[in-house]
């Protein structure tokens, strides 16, 4: 579930062909069976995002004020003072499910369905003896009411669903389990309204004639996206040692249409968790993130086709908090944040389909080196190129001493801020201030939960992050709260 800064329909049973040819390389994307019918946005929906100016936010590398700003109540909006965004408070873990944490649950894993009108939450801490963490199901379209907990959903990772693109009523996941005796790997289709599970594809024979263990579970890499329309996957089975204190799993790829299995080639099979194969967007192929250990020192970025096959190499690292995307064009994109990198920045373009690096919020176009707790999301599928980015940076204000404010005027530049960019015209626009502290103290409560984890909608018009709001008063931060809840806020755009 964590990661550090360095940081199928089955026909019939499934028979693989020769270890020497396991793929017969067919193509990537299209659409999944059993989609009821095209997903698009209900009329509801705030405008489309595009790419003329915003009317709010902030354009540009200068510091902006950071002011006070109380703690909303659940289900208010409030408008942050420096930036004039929209901020809406969705849940109070506390007083709606007596936990400690209700949260999304990664920056590239999409919380919203493809229609907006249902998200995923996740109420981390003890709910009750009989119901300890659990997924929660909330309205996606204003007033974000809660739902109900998701009966008898059981990823194998916190973060490890899938929306459908098509059908806004179903979810996928993969599950493992065990009853008696016999291990379970299963991917699976869940019904939210109803609770209802359809089998798609059972890993175990697979597994079996692999050779590989059928104890350890079956799930995804970093940074969890699929190619298609979750087509194509990037998975790892476990039960093997671990590699450099990293859970590890025998890589593969895998085709849910075509139902084949890919393994790559120029790489080993076993691979530590965060260095599994992941898609390509597109569904074009894979990518994965070498990196000289131990020095820890070099890093890049392989590229695979269809068949496994090695197509390009480049200098950027892919275990990083960043994501994929794609631009207008149609090119394969990986974006975030790139800390020892020969350019370094919050958002750094990787083109994997030219090869081509460059800078979009980043040192050498004036905003400094990497933020600490950076993290990027590109879920926004219906209006590419837009990915959205946060950062935890410091709680003080940027250029501060890293101590208590001796000024009445704080300012920041991308610390503690959410911004968004254009992957296509480099277009930026700071939105607001997250106000979270927990994950920049390892705060005893909050820390991992308070990392503010931006995700944007399909349409791209809102956008999720978490938030202990530590600093309600930027003067005076609390950073180190025991009794601190983590609870999500979306900013609303109907600006653009």
């Amino acid at each position: 579930m964590m990661q550090s800064r360095r940081r199928f329909l089955q026909r019939t049973l499934f028979t693989l062909p020769a270890i020497g040819s396991l793929s017969a390389c067919g193509g990537g994307g299209g659409s999944s069976g059993g989609a009821s019918s095209t997903c698009t946005p209900g009329s509801s929906l705030l405008s489309a995002i595009s790419s003329t100016p915003l009317s709010g936010g902030v354009q540009g590398t200068q510091l902006v004020n950071f002011s006070p700003l109380a703690k909303p109540a659940l289900g208010a909006a409030v408008t942050d003072p420096d930036f004039g965004s929209r901020i809406v408070r969705v849940s109070d873990a506390f007083n709606q499910f007596n936990c400690t944490n209700c949260v999304t649950t990664y920056s590239s894993t999409q919380a919203w369905n493809c229609d907006e009108s249902y998200m995923i939450l996740y109420a981390q801490g003890p709910l009750s003896s009989s119901s300890p963490s659990t997924w929660a199901l909330f309205d996606g379209m204003p007033p974000y009411g809660f739902i109900k907990f998701l009966p008898n959903f059981a990823p194998s990772d916190v973060e490890q669903f899938w929306w459908s693109k098509t059908d806004p009523k179903t979810v996928l996941y993969i599950s493992n389990y065990s009853e008696g005796s016999t291990d379970y790997c299963q991917l699976v289709s869940y019904e939210v309204d109803t609770g209802a599970k359809t089998v798609l594809y059972d890993f175990v024979p697979m597994l079996r004639k692999l050779g590989w263990p059928i104890t350890g579970p079956v799930r995804a890499g970093y940074p969890l996206a699929n190619g298609g329309n979750n087509v194509i996957w990037g998975l790892g089975a476990g039960g093997i040692a671990n590699i450099n204190g990293y859970l590890a799993l025998n890589a593969f790829g895998f085709n849910l249409e075509t139902q084949e299995v890919v393994l790559y080639n120029g790489i080993a099979v076993a691979e530590q968790r965060n260095m599994c194969p992941a898609p390509l967007i597109s569904g074009r192929g894979w990518f994965w993130s070498d990196i000289n250990f131990p020095s820890g020192s070099q890093y890049e970025t392989w590229t695979f086709d269809t068949c496994g096959n090695v197509v390009r190499k480049l200098p950027f690292s892919a275990i990083e908090h960043v994501d994929t995307s794609m631009n207008s064009a149609g090119d394969d994109l990986l974006v975030g944040p790139q800390f020892d990198t020969a350019i370094v920045g919050n958002i750094i373009r990787a083109n994997l389909t030219t090869g081509a690096i460059d800078t979009i919020v980043g040192q050498s176009n004036g905003y400094g080196y990497t933020r600490t707790g950076s993290f990027s999301g590109s879920t926004c599928y219906k209006n590419p190129p837009w990915v959205v980015g946060a950062a935890v940076g410091s709680p003080y204000g940027t250029n501060s001493d890293l101590s208590p404010a001796t000024s009445a005027t704080l300012r920041t530049q991308l610390d503690q801020e959410v911004f968004i960019a254009n992957m296509d015209t480099g277009a930026t626009y700071r939105l607001a201030h997250h106000r979270s502290t927990g994950a920049w103290s390892n705060a005893t409560t909050s820390n991992y939960w308070a990392q503010p984890n931006v995700t944007i909608s399909p349409s791209g018009t809102r956008i999720l992050f978490n938030s202990d709001w530590g600093n309600a008063n930027p003067s005076s931060p609390v950073v180190n709260d025991p009794g601190a809840y983590t609870d999500t806020y979306i900013i609303e755009l109907p600006q653009f």
